[in-house]
């Protein structure tokens, strides 16, 4: 066929041209006239068109004299730019810097700055650690933990329970918490949010208590742990006092009073802080510090009296109360305190110590209090029996002790006579004018006898001041005034002055 005469024909010619580069341009435009007879067929796309390439070799062989350069493999040839008259601007160049080579630092934490204290952040190979951002994350936190604060004697106005139906509570839940066996955070947690609750929620009423309790640990159970405890247990252990749909209601109510913010510092976070920077700087310390350390701050929980404190403050006192109670050497406080426990813990010694004093007395106390479950919880083996240990009745804690019993006493002694002053006040209302007329609007109640007392008529609440009942004519009081609580001699005598 031509079209088989057509293929085995340039092969031949080709074989011939790379031996003899003269005569390829006869043979090749030879061939490009001569048309095989019959029908003409397209040749192939993979082949290319033969033709063209022909012609365009026959109108590049017209040239002979010139040298033909072949391009690099790969490389397509490019046409050099023409020249144009735009001027350029010459930028004179820059001296080269000297280079100096020095040891590449590492570097600090994140935006934290030179200072004259021993840097704990070192370990940078762990990175649970996160050395690089860990004091800007505790600087947030020590912010955070303001926005959380409980109020100080939230509960002693307009609440139908009493601080001592709280301390029995947290009491019964450290017992709780022991039996479900869940993480220490989820103990500090459960208080913190059954405190928000109460103080945001003045209804409470004495029934609902211990519901507020259970579901308190219920919601800080599902923030901290992996397995939390379900509904039915938490009904168990209230000994079927509740049921399923009453803690369901009741944590709907205090997620909608909380607004759902749970994210509170616990004092745990900054104990677990200042322990690593104590362990580092000061040589001494080790986990028994730690452990006690957590006795203290667990026996504040039930303690209604220290729900205000601050987390931080509250861990910074524990760990410094802890180094003075273990320590042997009888070192100064504020030795042991020293400038890098200061700028780590945010606390200097001096302003720890009222909260010292005030954990001393808890301590004291601990052995003959009613409510035993954090001891009990601290006199096993796996917590180093930290609540049994001789150094807890040392002459150090019984001094601290009692300078805290007498600084109680001294403000509860204000706080009665600034009651009676108020009591006082609000059954003599006086008027503007004189410090013992009554005022205009006020009408003393008709006198009510309260029962005898040795044949005397008791007056238990006497309101208004006396009539014609003077001063210096055997009278009780002073001019205008009649005492609490006095005796008469009959009856018929108060009648007599028209009582």
């Amino acid at each position: 066929m031509p079209r088989l005469k057509l293929d085995a024909a340039p092969s031949n010619m080709m074989l011939e041209n790379r031996n003899n580069p003269l005569k390829a341009k006869s043979t090749t435009v030879g061939f490009v006239v001569q048309k095989a007879p019959g029908p003409s067929l397209r040749p192939r796309a993979a082949l290319g068109d033969l033709t063209k390439a022909t012609v365009n070799n026959q109108v590049k062989n017209e040239q002979p004299d010139e040298k033909i350069k072949k391009p690099a493999m790969g490389i397509a040839p490019r046409k050099p730019l023409q020249s144009t008259n735009v001027t350029k601007k010459v930028v004179p160049a820059a001296a080269p810097k000297a280079v100096v080579c020095t040891n590449k630092a590492e570097p600090e934490a994140y935006s934290s700055k030179q200072l004259p204290i021993e840097d704990i952040d070192l370990d940078r190979d762990n990175p649970q650690l996160v050395s690089y951002y860990a004091k800007d994350i505790y600087s947030y936190l020590r912010q955070l933990e303001k926005s959380y604060m409980i109020g100080a004697h939230y509960m002693d106005f307009g609440y139908i329970i009493r601080p001592t139906m709280r301390t029995i509570l947290v009491d019964w839940l450290v017992d709780v918490h022991g039996r479900f066996k869940m993480l220490q955070e989820t103990l500090y947690l459960s208080v913190s949010v059954m405190d928000s609750f109460l103080q945001a929620d003045s209804t409470v009423n004495r029934k609902e208590l211990q519901l507020v309790g259970l579901t308190a640990m219920l919601i800080a159970a599902k923030f901290e742990e992996t397995w939390a405890p379900e509904i039915n247990d938490f009904v168990y252990m209230s000994d079927k006092a509740y049921t399923a749909k009453d803690v369901l209601a009741m944590e709907c109510r205090m997620l909608q009073k909380l607004d759902f913010r749970l994210g509170r510092p616990l004092p745990l976070h900054f104990l677990r802080r200042n322990t690593q920077a104590a362990s580092q700087i000061l040589d001494q310390v080790d986990v028994l510090h730690h452990t006690l350390s957590k006795y203290l701050m667990e026996l504040t929980l039930p303690e209604y009296s220290f729900c205000h404190y601050l987390p931080s403050e509250l861990a910074a006192a524990a760990l410094c109360l802890s180094l003075r109670i273990l320590d042997e050497n009888d070192t100064d406080g504020s030795k042991l305190w020293n400038h890098s426990m200061v700028y780590y813990s945010g606390y200097t010694y001096e302003s720890l110590e009222p909260l010292m004093e005030k954990l001393c007395g808890l301590v004291a106390s601990a052995d003959v209090s009613k409510f035993q479950a954090v001891r009990k919880k601290y006199a096993c083996s796996k917590l180093y029996n930290i609540s049994t240990v001789p150094h807890l009745k040392s002459p150090l804690v019984t001094v601290l002790a009692k300078r805290s019993a007498a600084i109680i006493m001294s403000s509860l002694k204000v706080f009665v006579l600034l009651a009676v002053i108020v009591a006082m006040a609000a059954a003599y209302p006086q008027g503007l004018d004189s410090p013992y007329k009554p005022a205009a609007s006020y009408a003393a109640p008709a006198y009510k006898g309260a029962g005898y007392a040795n044949g005397r008529a008791k007056i238990q609440v006497y309101r208004g001041p006396s009539k014609g009942y003077e001063s210096g004519k055997g009278g009780y009081g002073g001019e205008g005034f009649a005492p609490w609580g006095f005796y008469a001699t009959q009856p018929e005598d108060n009648k007599a002055y028209g009582y």
